[in-house]
């Protein structure tokens, strides 16, 4: 492969498998990133799944192919996936109207793809794209247009709350225990029953044992006088 790859695969077959295994792949390679969105500790992907999947979509079912020798590539850097399909843009389309106008170099074969749940709604593929990369913390996606080929450029710079290290093995009570020490110093079993009113006090009491046994709390008192703070 060229320099720079780690990996290299061609896929070869019916459209449909080929279109498969190409988002199998990315999906392989991508990262999963935990981030923290108010009190919940989410895994989210690298990229969007829909930016991702319809670009592919897209470069396959707008292609050229009456050039010959070239293929759809699909290209994963440390900061960015590039999916480049052969062909510039078809009839009247420019990089200035991509979002108002639509136009289909291969119009019985989107027409199929739609059909087999490929494309769940036709001419608003670009605009979703768009939305789902901003929507996720994204840059919007760049694209570019030569004579021979259009190129869909993803960015994985987010601006996402980054994960603690604490915050990796622990459950979402304690997640929010943690928060209110570290907005208010020290926590007492009372004030977690206050935060966990649900739950009971035996677990409660439990997943603070937990948290002290991890070296992330420091036990202060005893009986109705304990509290703890931040080790």
């Amino acid at each position: 492969g060229q320099a720079g790859y780690g990996r290299r695969v061609e896929i070869e077959g019916p459209l449909p498998r080929v279109m498969e295994r190409a988002w199998s792949l990315v999906w392989e390679e991508m990262r999963v990133e935990a981030v923290v969105s108010g009190l919940k500790r989410e895994e989210l992907p690298e990229y969007p799944r829909f930016a991702v999947r319809e670009a592919l979509v897209n470069a396959f079912c707008h292609r050229d192919y009456r050039l010959k020798g070239r293929k759809v590539e699909i290209r994963m850097y440390e900061d960015r996936l590039e999916v480049i399909s052969p062909g510039g843009l078809p009839g009247y389309m420019t990089l200035d109207n991509l979002v108002e106008e639509h136009f289909s170099r291969n119009p019985r074969l989107v027409a199929s793809l739609f059909e087999w749940g490929y494309i769940e709604e036709l001419g608003l593929g670009i605009d979703r794209m768009i939305e789902e990369m901003l929507q996720s913390g994204h840059p919007p996606p760049e694209f570019k247009a030569t004579p021979y080929s259009f190129t869909v450029k993803l960015f994985n710079a987010i601006d996402r709350a980054p994960v603690m290290d604490w915050e990796v093995n622990m459950n979402e009570r304690q997640i929010r225990a943690m928060t209110h020490l570290q907005q208010k110093g020290r926590i007492t079993n009372r004030d977690y029953q206050t935060l966990c009113p649900n739950v009971s006090a035996e677990t409660l009491r439990l997943d603070l044992v937990d948290l002290v046994d991890k070296g992330l709390l420091l036990k202060i008192g005893d009986k109705r006088g304990t509290y703890y703070i931040l080790k």
